[in-house]
């Protein structure tokens, strides 16, 4: 997950309020109005049945919905929420996919707000990572000198002339370390400068605060069923909403392939011409004449190639591939389309996989190689050599 991304995550829900809303979403396999989920809050607020919620109870936590929470949730990408109907959903973020979220939604604890709140600045998040590598203090130099060493150069130099480590150590003197001390996750001596770890009891490892794509999601979507490391998804509907997604998540690169004309619809368009904008690098491959066309007139900014192999063209007794998407290499969906049914529909389904570490993942990674980088060559012997 991106840093930015992380901070609107973790700002949204360091409200107890916030994390209430989304734990009561992720139950739901369909929309419900912001009237059940006040009810629902101010039942477990009250301690009470929903029968028991009166009418002055929900009409102010409808309002606190309506006017706080549900904009700062929507806000975050978070959920979906439609302010004519009032319906509102769990939406398809790739931070909902990670454990570490599941778990701060999860966790009622009187002290999680505070928590939270000193974890939504990127910078003490890597001051927490950069001290549970060591078992002794780090003096607030060194640890300022290792913050720098790992933030991005537009975090860290804020004026031309200034030196970052100067300007982070007196910004962790000053801000960071205070928070972070105040709410028991790091030891610090304002005079000697030694600054140490502290932990919590829900946080376990270094890696909770890097807030990472999980090597093994949880399903994002109620139809999608749970294997060891990869997900199912059934229908086009979810496979279509599981594309979106990832191709939201992507920072770098989308690599996809199609061989269904059906398959590339306005919505699938759209979405790449959004990564496209972003300054995503998005490659598209096919055998269909006319989806390299639709492509090329709606999004020219996507480099297109042939597959040159036809492992696509499998027997008609079969399912088929229909569309392959990889993002920034580390996350997967691979779908297949069955036989046209007496109606003429097909029916799609794909199996999915997230993390550098991912089954799925690694075999795509290993197939394609080093050949991606150089996917903008185009020339013939190359395209011979790539095995999709």
């Amino acid at each position: 997950m991106r840093g930015e991304q992380a901070n609107d995550v973790l700002h949204a829900l360091r409200d107890g309020r916030r994390r209430a809303v989304l734990g009561l979403l992720r139950n739901r396999t369909e929309p419900i109005s912001d009237e059940e989920v006040a009810i629902h809050l101010a039942a477990a607020d009250a301690e009470k049945r929903l029968l028991d919620v009166t009418e002055g109870e929900l009409a102010e936590w409808r309002v606190s919905l309506q006017q706080t929470h549900l904009p700062v949730l929507e806000e975050a990408g978070l959920i979906d929420w439609d302010g004519e109907t009032n319906a509102v959903a769990i939406s398809t973020h790739p931070a909902l996919q990670n454990p570490t979220l599941e778990r701060i939604v999860e966790t009622d604890r009187v002290d999680w707000d505070e928590v939270l709140e000193a974890l939504v600045h990127r910078r003490r998040r890597i001051v927490l990572s950069v001290l549970a590598d060591y078992d002794t203090a780090l003096s607030r130099v060194a640890l300022a000198r290792a913050v720098v060493e790992r933030e991005p150069e537009t975090e860290t130099v804020e004026t031309v002339d200034a030196d970052p480590v100067e300007d982070c150590c007196a910004a962790l003197h000053h801000v960071h370390l205070p928070k972070l001390a105040a709410v028991g996750l790091a030891s610090y001596d304002a005079r000697s400068g030694a600054v140490s770890y502290c932990g919590h009891p829900l946080i376990e490892d270094a890696e909770w605060f890097d807030l990472h794509l999980p090597e093994t999601p949880r399903a994002i979507l109620s139809v999608a069923e749970p294997s060891q490391d990869i997900w199912r998804l059934d229908g086009r509907a979810n496979v279509i909403e599981h594309c979106r997604a990832l191709c939201e998540y992507a920072d770098d690169e989308l690599f996809l392939l199609y061989t269904d004309e059906d398959l590339i619809e306005a919505a699938c368009l759209q979405c790449l011409q959004d990564a496209v904008d972003r300054g995503v690098d998005v490659y598209v491959g096919t055998q269909t004449q006319a989806i390299r066309d639709r492509v090329r007139e709606q999004v020219p900014g996507v480099t297109l190639w042939e597959p040159q192999r036809d492992w696509m063209n499998m027997s008609p007794e079969r399912e088929k591939v229909g569309r392959l998407l990889f993002a920034d290499r580390e996350a997967i969906m691979l779908g297949t389309l069955s036989k046209r049914n007496d109606h003429g529909i097909q029916n799609e389904t794909a199996i999915t996989g997230a993390g550098e570490d991912n089954a799925l993942v690694m075999l795509v990674r290993e197939l394609l190689g080093s050949r991606l980088d150089h996917l903008d060559e185009q020339s013939a012997d190359f395209l011979e050599e790539i095995p999709f």
